[in-house]
């Protein structure tokens, strides 16, 4: 018998606002069985390019971000949120950003 770790919402949440932009990337596309090949068509870009996004080793704008999020199927509010407290964690900045709506 196997016993299935669970976590809060809000446990799963402070993981997701910890992971680097590349890792929350990574996590979105596997969990929704998508392979870089297939990403990287959807954005017209080379799998090299997703593959050194998900390793953090890209240099990824705000608007790949975006890019990203809409290839991928979801809005685009997330991976922003995520994208710009990953900046922010690698500036030595400790701060956290939280979107929301105007």
């Amino acid at each position: 018998m196997t016993t299935k770790k669970t976590i809060s919402a809000r446990e799963a949440l402070k993981e997701v606002l910890d992971s680097s932009f590349g890792e929350f990337v990574k996590d979105i596309r596997e969990c929704d069985e998508i392979s870089q090949t297939e990403l990287a068509k959807r954005m017209r870009v080379s799998r090299q390019f997703i593959h050194a996004v998900e390793k953090d080793k890209a240099n990824v704008s705000l608007e790949m971000a975006v890019k990203i999020a809409r290839a991928l199927g979801y809005p685009y509010e997330a991976f922003v949120e995520v994208f710009l407290n990953d900046m922010l964690r690698k500036s030595g900045i400790k701060k956290v950003v939280h979107l929301e709506a105007a």
